[in-house]
């Protein structure tokens, strides 16, 4: 005769915890990501000038590409706005500068004047009191 042994119960353990690590690295990458694409976004053919200094992060920026679609760049942070949403938006930015009334405006060559005089109305509404274009400087040719 076999003796038989009785069947011994197996128990796990549950692990209760959330394994966040691949989470963050994927957030990580995205945001690497945002930061990289999001100044090639906005881009504006500039129109050329002879004399073309621009101090990119002193003043904000406001840049209107060729569709007309709006961009705000405050101290290297680039931003889209809408264009109803203008005005509000540059308000805000300038209340925290009590001593800087200067916009740096960079409008696409090709983009229809009244949407850049529209875009300056705005500014001047929100205490704007000068704007500087920014231009892109000239090639300069070869000396032969």
């Amino acid at each position: 005769m076999s003796t038989r042994r009785p069947a011994q119960a197996v128990t796990f353990d549950v692990a209760a915890e959330i394994n966040v690590t691949p989470m963050i690295d994927v957030m990580l990458v995205l945001l690497i990501i945002f930061m990289v694409v999001t100044p090639a976004i906005t881009v504006a053919s500039l129109p050329r000038a002879r004399t073309a200094e621009y101090e990119p992060g002193k003043h904000p920026t406001l840049v209107i590409d060729a569709q007309g679609r709006m961009s705000l760049d405050v101290s290297r942070r680039t931003e889209r706005v809408d264009p109803a949403a203008l005005r509000a938006r540059l308000a805000t930015i300038y209340a925290a500068r009590p001593n800087d009334h200067v916009l740096y405006l960079k409008a696409d060559r090709d983009l229809d004047y009244a949407r850049v005089l529209a875009a300056l109305e705005d500014a001047r509404a929100a205490g704007v009191v000068r704007v500087a274009a920014i231009t892109e400087a000239p090639r300069r040719e070869r000396r032969r």
